[in-house]
């Protein structure tokens, strides 16, 4: 049986085949192409935020794209745009999602993550990264732990969703565990070290969109 891994990569080369129009008589090249989810897997964080690298050609519809889905997106999230506009990532406070210290999600955390499905109904249109973050609060061994239980508990509610069919198998999604080394804030108050208690979701360019940004007019 083919693993999700086999799956993605197989429709990379399908994505490269048929998306657009008459895309054999353009100069065109796939930056996902040579890239599985095992290669993004290994990756380091900022790398993976990197990767792909867009065109010039591809930029401006990119960018249009990027901006009407994160502005969709901004009465239910808090959203920031990265990468000249290419990228944009929302952010959860963690006690949203979990009960203090706790690494199991909350009743209401299923909601709040549907929040972000409906955007995935074409699989290949982002690469998603996720980036589980605490505060500076106990030890360095502690904090790694409870980033990646978290990052854990979020990234199986994710492959249920696959599961069930409600996401698609090919979705390409990629978790980190960040501990305490990324704060958005000073960790010297108690609301500083909530906003820095928090998933990040990174909605990439995917091979689709990209496509889709080659061959607007």
């Amino acid at each position: 049986m083919p693993t999700k891994r086999h799956i993605f990569a197989a429709a990379i080369v399908a994505c490269s085949l048929s998306c657009g129009i008459k895309a054999s008589a353009q100069s065109y090249t796939d930056p996902y192409k040579g890239y599985s989810e095992e290669t993004f897997m290994d990756m380091d964080f900022e790398p993976n935020l990197a990767t792909p690298v867009v065109g010039a050609k591809e930029k401006p519809a990119i960018r249009k794209n990027i901006l009407k889905v994160a502005n969709s997106l901004k009465g239910k999230f808090t959203v920031d745009l990265m990468r000249e506009d290419e990228v944009f990532v929302v952010s959860i406070p963690a006690e949203d999602l979990f009960l203090p210290n706790d690494t199991l999600l909350n009743s209401g955390a299923s909601r709040i993550l549907s929040g972000l499905t409906a955007i995935l109904a074409d699989p290949m249109a982002y690469k998603i990264v996720l980036a589980m973050h605490t505060d500076d609060t106990g030890s360095e061994t502690y904090r790694e732990y409870l980033s990646t239980a978290r990052l854990n508990s979020v990234y199986d509610w994710f492959m249920n969703e696959i599961d069930s069919g409600r996401l698609n198998e090919r979705q390409l999604i990629i978790p980190f565990a960040m501990g305490g080394l990324m704060p958005v804030q000073p960790n010297d108050t108690r609301s500083h070290r909530n906003e820095n208690r928090r998933l990040e979701v990174y909605f990439i360019p995917g091979p689709s969109l990209i496509k889709a940004a080659h061959n607007a007019r």
